[in-house]
């Protein structure tokens, strides 16, 4: 069983790795694993050739949206002033990354061209987790830019029933995946302002995922639309992970919406998720037997599980128990984590990507800090004093 000492142990090992190998100027650089050749083929070569200095350093906005999360959650469970101040200087160091529309460039060469909702919308949730402690009008207005962009140039495609919202600024497939982040950052713009004003497309967003949602729980990863063609299946565990997380999180910032009729069978879809070994399942095809593990699907997976267990899903805790226990055993000397192993059954890459670490950080503090928007500081302290006192004693004549 994994104690919350260990987790927090874990998650200040990584931090720490985090500071001394990506962090500069209040942001979080490095490789990632990419999209496309790279993310099929390329990255085992570069990982088996790591003494070569590959040209690859990227920033993305989803990393930096989880980074200054953590150092808020970190700051309030230990009381650091160093955590708060790297929080308020990544904040600053995201904003000052937006272009004047309002956007943030996509970091990867082959999308270059684009402007991707992800990327806006944790762009925004990095500034909003700072005027929840820090309320200065700049960020505030980051985020409110963000928003107008997202309505005015990337938009929404009508459904059968409701609306999907694009994935770039060029239509693509209407993707589950989007629509539910971006109705959870619809809610924290209404909660952090107060407009109702952000919650005008709330409600159709909802009633998209719904209406797609298969009958095992799953949300897909393609719905069929002009554009694209459906993709049911795709990182079925990972994805339905964190739309799970976010569509709790909407859930308890506003009652009562659609949110609360998804939730209960995609919890209890996500406790098939689960390996003997405790890693989650890569995708739908690999339930049940062992293949590519990716630590941060793993780290998602038991975060999501730890609050299933408040959705009637019986072995919710036992399952992210497990998974947990499996995150934390692959951690590094060093601190860090590894993208991948056991690819095509025999390819590994242990190359250190900062996007999937930031997550990984989060989702380790998850059980002791909840979502890092809320500032309840809870018993950790204990701990932190425990550890003072065991210093006292150790060094008492």
């Amino acid at each position: 069983m994994v104690k919350r000492e260990q987790l927090f142990s874990a998650a200040e090992r990584l931090h720490a790795h985090l500071l001394k190998a990506h962090f500069r100027r209040g942001l979080l650089a490095g490789p990632d694993s990419g999209v496309r050749f790279n993310l099929r083929a390329w990255r085992f070569l570069k990982s088996a050739l790591a003494f070569i200095p590959w040209r690859d350093n990227y920033v993305f906005m989803q990393t930096q949206g989880y980074w200054v999360l953590t150092n808020w959650m970190l700051f309030e469970l230990t009381g650091s002033q160093r955590y708060r101040e790297i929080a308020l200087e990544s904040t600053a160091a995201t904003l000052t990354l937006q272009r004047p529309d309002g956007a943030w460039a996509y970091p990867l060469p082959e999308r270059k061209h684009l402007v991707a909702t992800v990327e806006g919308d944790w762009g925004a949730i990095a500034l909003l987790a700072s005027v929840d402690r820090e309320p200065r009008n700049e960020f505030l207005q980051g985020a409110t830019r963000w928003y107008e962009y997202l309505i005015r140039n990337i938009g929404f495609q009508e459904h059968i029933r409701g609306e999907a919202i694009n994935y770039y600024d060029r239509p693509r497939g209407k993707v589950p995946n989007n629509s539910v982040e971006a109705a959870w950052l619809f809610a924290r713009l209404w909660k952090a302002t107060g407009d109702v004003k952000f919650l005008a497309h709330l409600d159709s967003l909802l009633d998209f995922v719904a209406g797609v949602q298969l009958d095992s729980g799953e949300l897909p990863y393609i719905v069929e639309g002009p554009y694209e063609q459906a993709r049911v299946h795709y990182l079925c565990f990972q994805y339905n992970a964190f739309q799970f997380l976010k569509l709790i999180w909407l859930n308890a910032l506003r009652p009562g919406t659609q949110a609360q009729t998804i939730i209960p069978k995609l919890a209890l879809f996500l406790s098939r998720g689960v390996l003997p070994s405790g890693a989650s399942a890569a995708d739908c095809s690999t339930v049940g037997r062992e293949g590519a593990e990716v630590d941060y699907y793993t780290a998602v997976l038991a975060a999501a599980l730890h609050e299933a267990a408040n959705c009637d899903v019986q072995n919710g805790a036992e399952l992210s128990e497990r998974c947990y226990s499996r995150c934390v055993a692959h951690q590094r000397s060093d601190g860090s984590f590894g993208f991948s192993t056991g690819d095509y059954g025999f390819l590994s890459d242990t190359r250190s990507y900062p996007r999937p670490q930031a997550m990984t950080l989060f989702h380790l503090l998850y059980p002791i800090c909840g979502d890092g928007f809320s500032k309840t500081v809870q018993s950790l302290f204990l701990i932190v004093d425990r550890r003072k006192m065991e210093e006292e004693i150790g060094s008492s004549p």
